[in-house]
C-alpha cells in the first residue's frame, strides 16, 4: 500500500531527516514522532505529493486515493464548508457527501462563510476535506491541534474508523493521538 525507502530530506545544506523507511499496509495506523523542527509535517508532504525529498523513494498504489489535513491547508474565507466540500469533490472527481461535514461536528455551519468560523471549526473542516472520497491512505497533522476534547475524540474515531479501510500517518506530539497507533516512527532534530 505505502512504502518508503531511504527518504531524506534537505535544506540548504541542513538535514532535516536522513534515512526513513517503512511500509504500510491496510490496517496499520503510524505515529511519526519527534520534536518540532524534526521533519514529521515535511515528510507527510513528501507522502503526499506536496513536496519533493531529497533522496529516496515513496512508493504508493495509484489507484489509492490519499486524503491529507494538516494546519497549513488552505481554506477559503469567502466560500462556505459545503462549498469547500463540492470544491474538493470535483477535484477528486467524485460526488459530493456533505453528510461529511455533520460527521466532524459541522452541522449548522455547512452555509457559513469560513471567514466566520473559529480555528476548531477550520480544523474540524480540514478533517471533512481530507475524508472526502473515502481515502485508502489518510494523512493528519497535528489533527488534534485547535481542538476541544470532543473533537480530540473525533480525530481518534476517524483514526479507528480508517484503519478499517485504509492506514493512517499521524504526524503528532500529542500522548493521547500516539496512543491510537499501532507503530511509531520517532524523527530527530
Amino acid at each position: 500500500m505505502l512504502s518508503a525507502r531511504g527518504l531524506a530530506k534537505w535544506y540548504g545544506g541542513a538535514r532535516v531527516f536522513e534515512g526513513v523507511h517503512f511500509d504500510l499496509v491496510r490496517g496499520d495506523i503510524l505515529a511519526i514522532t519527534g520534536p518540532n523542527g524534526s521533519g514529521k509535517s515535511t515528510l507527510l508532504r513528501i507522502i503526499a505529493g506536496l513536496e519533493t525529498q531529497t533522496n529516496g523513494d515513496v512508493e504508493r498504489s495509484a489507484s489509492d486515493a490519499l486524503g491529507y489535513a494538516g494546519p497549513e491547508l488552505g481554506l477559503y474565507a469567502h466560500l462556505t464548508g459545503a462549498e469547500h466540500v463540492s470544491f474538493v469533490s470535483a477535484l477528486r472527481s467524485v460526488a459530493p457527501d456533505f453528510g461529511v461535514l455533520a460527521y466532524v461536528g459541522l452541522s449548522g455551519a455547512e452555509h457559513k462563510r469560513i471567514g466566520a468560523y473559529s480555528t476548531g471549526m477550520k480544523s474540524r473542516l480540514r478533517l471533512a476535506l481530507a475524508l472526502i472520497g473515502r481515502p485508502v491512505l489518510l494523512l493528519l497533522d497535528e489533527p488534534g491541534a485547535s481542538l476541544d476534547a470532543q473533537g480530540r475524540r473525533l480525530v481518534a474515531d476517524i483514526v479507528r474508523e480508517q484503519a478499517k479501510q485504509g492506514a493512517v500517518l499521524l504526524a503528532t506530539n500529542d500522548p493521547e493521538e500516539r496512543l491510537l497507533a499501532d507503530m511509531e516512527l520517532r524523527l530527530d532534530a
